[in-house]
């Protein structure tokens, strides 16, 4: 059974429904949409294909069946197609239902913490999984802050970012759970959330960041 297309189905299904229900028309914002995910997905999938490639990770074939683009499996290419539609699809709720508050949070600490994350990286240079991981940190928040500062001090964001990551311990619980993803203990710090290791959570930080920052400078608009 392949776990991995199964999870990505379950993922879009709901918000592909629902992206042409009158008040939330979703299908709209393709255009915006569809080349923020897009050109997301190839510079992920890039990473992906190459630290396969040197061992960092490597997929349960019982579970995510065999590579079939670039030594990925099906799963984990639709990964980079469904994951980001169905958070958008959520943030877009959030922008419809909610009234958007600024946080009162100086863009002095974003600089600090995307330092940190740079830091970080360096630190961990032997830790080929560790080392991106920061590192992508911190260019989404060094790119969040030239290009669209008012982003990061946006509720929506932060909401978007809190529910993607109820989302992410679900289905990311089951992939290291069983385990489709197995990582190479060389490339990581070796520090888990239950089954998840640390770095995917700034992995997906990084990755749910730069699409919603693409998305939203398509669409120009705060």
């Amino acid at each position: 059974m392949n776990v991995y297309v199964g999870l990505n189905l379950l993922s879009i299904l709901f918000p592909l429904i629902f992206s042409f229900h009158p008040r939330i028309a979703f299908h709209k914002e393709w255009r915006y949409v569809i080349p923020a995910i897009g050109i997301t997905a190839v510079v992920y999938l890039l990473w992906d294909i190459l630290v396969t490639a040197q061992g960092h990770w490597r997929f349960n074939p019982d579970y995510s069946g065999e590579a079939v683009f670039g030594g990925l499996p099906l799963g984990e290419v639709l990964f980079f197609f469904c994951i980001p539609y169905a958070c958008l699809f959520v943030y877009r709720i959030f922008r419809i239902f909610f009234q958007a508050r600024l946080l009162p949070i100086p863009l002095s600490v974003f600089w600090a913490l995307a330092g940190v994350f740079l830091l970080s990286s360096v630190l961990n240079l032997q830790r080929g999984y560790t080392m991106l991981a920061f590192l992508s940190c911190a260019a989404f928040l060094a790119l969040a802050l030239k290009l669209k500062p008012s982003l990061l001090q946006s509720s929506h964001t932060w909401e978007y970012f809190l529910f993607s990551f109820g989302a992410f311990l679900f289905v990311n619980g089951i992939l290291t759970g069983l385990p489709v993803v197995l990582y190479n203990p060389d490339m990581i710090l070796g520090y888990r959330v239950i089954t998840i290791p640390v770095e995917d959570f700034f992995y997906n930080f990084s990755f749910l960041g730069f699409n919603l920052l693409l998305y939203r400078l398509l669409a120009g608009d705060d």
